[in-house]
């Protein structure tokens, strides 16, 4: 029985939609990572609670530090507010978004190909293995097993709506201005979504070359001016919140000739990637020169590749095949469009490609490559099975290596190392980088440093920093770190050595100047420590909480004499500030001085801050019964009781008797 042609295309897209799935499966057990994951979603308080000065500042200010996509952090509040910092749910929400893309891409390619007049089966072949690619490839594992690369996803659902709904308008029906209004809508939902939407006019104009529209400028402008104007605006803000935060290089860091060498690497090898992804990374640096100032081959064959690859087929289709030009044009203007903000002719950002860039990109792609093939099979029937089977196998091989490559995000170890793995440092560029290893992994050294420090693995953090220190790549926080390290091994001279140079690199950072201070209290240094601490006080209040935080994880973890000095410090320039006294006064207590503890509780006590209140008038009842003054024991215990404080009976019945023996017995 012949099945309907809407029967047929559920049950491709319920196929495409179970592989999909499954290929990204293992993305759930994945944990957060310290690759932007804790701006996006760990450390922001935004998307912590849905209260109107959150909702205000998630729709009014860059609350990630690097571009302006409120919708992208509304929906990962919407995951915070039913499953906290569970990551399981957030992976599912980019899974199930990302597969909502593979069935647009889907119904996409059937609307473009009807209007193209293919016959059901062509429409079946070409929508079918376009969206299981979609769903399937490798280069799709960064934008959808990263949770902060939700962004991504979510741009490219409105992107795609917005295309089919702008075919819908140009289609001409009564309802065309509802369609239009729809585009437009669905195209600012893109563009809060990830600024990288902000090509999407470019990306209807050729779906106008597609459908062969009759060309009128007025109507074009008529048509085009807003959404022109819409991504003009959001580019510019995209450019100058990048640029504020120092993503974007200064323009003469390169030479002409090596931004448009590093451009056309990366058009290049996005296209390579879509039939070969292997040697994916997390980052992809820039080339290392070799010693004769150099680069690698491929970096000045690539913009005559990149030229010939856009020049040649549409000559050719023009000339030779002039019935094809149209749709060639597409594929390849429509690639060209969403690609060419992020090829790095304005450098931003460290890396020189990334596989999140291709995502919404490869649509031009795969639609012109499974068009042709259905175009063979059409000229030639008996190449359909092996055709159909070479598809087949390529489309597993594709999941396959896609669900390997989920386990690279699995936490921030495993990330990190994988670019470390594809790109480390080796100490002859002549000699030991081949074609594919051109440069140094150097951002994923310092993350995974970053990570080794949190842990409190510092032999390990080192070693990543020194890769760094060593390449002269390091920036400020990096000697900062380093600095911190070598004060942890007791090795003064190299902390110092450090704390130099990343004051040289950057001397307003307030936390380099505790961070010396706190060095300089180690080694009793108080003149000095006090200098610096003056002036990270000056550059920013923030760095009494840094010193206190310090001090109060001594007294968590038992080191009295260094908290000690922390807050004999943070008292020399705040005298107000009754939790100094308080922690002063434990610090105190714990290494003998049971004297100068009472004197610091006791004006902690009078502070009027409850929970200090609490806590210090139970520890002057002990203080005061370690020294033999029951009175003053039994005066701070009804304190404490009063504040709610609960003492042992046995503790508060024994004071009791002591004050009562001493006051002659009443």
């Amino acid at each position: 029985m012949k099945l309907p042609f809407l029967t047929k295309q559920l049950l491709i897209l319920a196929a495409i939609c179970i592989a999909t799935f499954i290929t990204f499966q293992y993305t759930r057990e994945n944990q957060f990572t310290n690759w932007d994951d804790d701006f996006y979603v760990t450390n922001d308080p935004y998307i912590k609670a849905f209260t109107k000065e959150n909702l205000k500042v998630i729709f009014t200010e860059d609350i990630t530090k690097n571009n302006y996509h409120p919708l992208c952090m509304l929906s990962l509040a919407v995951n915070y507010h039913f499953s906290q910092l569970d990551p399981e749910p957030y992976y599912t929400t980019n899974i199930m978004i990302h597969i909502a893309n593979a069935i647009l891409v889907f119904f996409l390619i059937v609307v473009i190909c009807r209007r193209l007049k293919v016959g059901e089966g062509g429409i079946l072949f070409i929508a079918g293995f376009g969206a299981l690619w979609f769903g399937v490839h490798p280069m799709r594992v960064e934008s959808v097993s990263w949770i902060a690369e939700r962004k991504d996803v979510l741009y490219a659902f409105f992107y795609f709506a917005g295309m089919l709904t702008y075919l819908q308008y140009i289609k001409g029906d009564a309802k065309k201005w509802l369609w239009y209004g729809a585009t437009y809508f669905l195209f600012v939902l893109s563009c809060l979504s990830k600024p990288m939407a902000v090509v999407f006019p470019f990306s209807i104009l050729c779906l106008d070359l597609l459908m062969w529209r009759k060309w009128d400028l007025k109507v074009q402008i008529a048509e085009k001016a807003i959404f022109f104007l819409t991504s003009l605006a959001c580019g510019m803000m995209a450019f100058y919140t990048q640029n504020k935060t120092g993503a974007v290089a200064d323009f003469g860091a390169l030479t002409i000739g090596e931004r448009i060498m590093y451009a056309g690497y990366g058009y290049i090898m996005y296209i390579s990637k879509l039939f070969n992804p292997t040697y994916l990374s997390t980052f992809y640096p820039y080339p290392i020169r070799f010693v004769n100032g150099s680069l690698p081959q491929i970096f000045y064959m690539a913009p005559v590749l990149a030229i010939a690859s856009i020049v040649v087929p549409l000559w050719y289709t023009w000339k030779k095949k002039r019935e094809y030009f149209r749709v060639v044009a597409f594929g390849i203007l429509y690639y060209v469009a969403n690609v060419m903000f992020v090829l790095q002719f304005v450098s931003v950002g460290a890396a020189i490609m990334a596989d999140r860039y291709s995502y919404v990109a490869y649509f031009g792609l795969m639609f012109i490559l499974f068009f042709f093939i259905n175009e063979l099979v059409k000229k030639y029937p008996g190449a359909k099975v092996p055709v159909l089977t070479i598809l087949l196998v390529s489309s597993a091989a594709l999941a396959y290596a896609c669900y390997e490559r989920t386990f690279a995000w699995h936490d921030s170890e495993s990330l990190l190392t994988d670019a470390i793995e594809k790109y480390p440092f080796k100490k002859d560029p002549d000699k030991s980088y081949d074609k594919k290893n051109t440069g140094i992994a150097q951002l994923s050294y310092k993350w995974r440093g970053n990570y080794y420090m949190d842990k409190g693995e510092i032999d390990k953090a080192l070693e990543d920093y020194e890769v760094l220190t060593t390449l002269h790549m390091a920036d400020a926080k990096v000697h900062d770190r380093v600095a911190m390290i070598y004060a942890a091994k007791k090795d003064y001279q190299k902390a110092f050595e450090n704390f130099d140079i990343s004051l040289q690199i950057q001397n307003d950072v307030y936390k380099t100047y505790v961070d010396r201070a706190m060095v300089y209290l180690d080694i009793n240094d108080t003149l000095n420590a006090l200098k610096d601490y003056v002036v990270a006080y000056q550059l920013n209040v923030k760095a009494q909480s840094v010193l206190n935080d310090s001090g109060f994880n001594a007294v968590q973890r038992g080191a009295y004499e260094i908290a000690l000095r922390r807050y004999n410090l943070l008292l020399k320039l705040n005298t107000s500030n009754v939790y100094f006294y308080f922690y002063r006064g434990v610090s105190l207590y714990s290494t003998g001085f049971t004297l100068p503890a009472i004197a610091d509780w006791e004006i902690a006590v009078k502070g009027n801050v409850p929970d200090i209140t609490k806590a210090a008038s139970n520890n002057l009842s002990v203080a005061y019964d370690a020294i033999g003054n029951p009175i003053k024991a039994l005066q701070y215990l009804e304190v404490a009781l009063a504040t709610g404080n609960k003492p042992t009976a046995e503790f508060i019945n024994n004071i009791r008797q002591k004050a009562k023996a001493a006051s002659g017995g009443k």
